[in-house]
């Protein structure tokens, strides 16, 4: 299987920040909990987070196929529970990736309140937007440190930073 983009550039973040001893920007747990609160509350629950998340901002790798299932059952206008997130991770090959039947039914008991989804997603969405500054920033370091004109760096920096930010934040 071919590595992702966004998976390489997760994993070249962690790699370094781990070697400062820094985790990246990241909060599993609100992850679980959107995940969680979708299950629970079907097209309701996609309605308040699907224009502001997208599968690659979730920072555990199986919350993002997970993610990703959900979106394509919404895209279908099929019911998003357990059974049928389950059903199609199976179809798409992912459901062992993500730790099978049991992980994706325990996330629904991650949910303290399904009222607080829109703020969960938010931060999930901020801790990704945090990761690709550093993404982008620790390419400006190394682009610098190759010996590229200063200013052309600067300025790429900043455009793809503006970028990604106006990209990600459809509110």
């Amino acid at each position: 299987m071919t590595e992702r983009p966004k998976a390489r550039q997760r994993d070249q973040i962690d790699g370094l920040l781990s070697m400062e001893g820094k985790l990246p920007p990241q909060a599993p747990e609100l992850e679980q909990a959107v995940l969680g609160a979708i299950m629970i509350n079907d097209d309701r629950g996609m309605a308040e987070v699907g224009d502001i998340l997208r599968p690659e901002m979730f920072y555990v790798h199986a919350h993002q196929l997970i993610y990703g299932a959900m979106v394509r059952l919404y895209e279908k206008g099929q019911d998003i529970d357990i059974l049928t997130v389950t059903m199609d991770l199976k179809a798409s090959g992912e459901l062992d990736t993500v730790g099978g039947p049991f992980y994706v039914s325990q996330l629904t008991n991650k949910v303290a309140q399904s009222l607080h989804i829109q703020t969960h997603a938010l931060i999930v969405v901020q801790q990704y937007i945090a990761r690709e500054a550093i993404r982008l920033n620790t390419e400006a370091a190394n682009k610098a440190y190759a010996g590229d004109d200063a200013f052309d760096v600067v300025e790429s920096t900043i455009h793809d930073l503006e970028q990604s930010i106006a990209h990600n934040l459809k509110r």
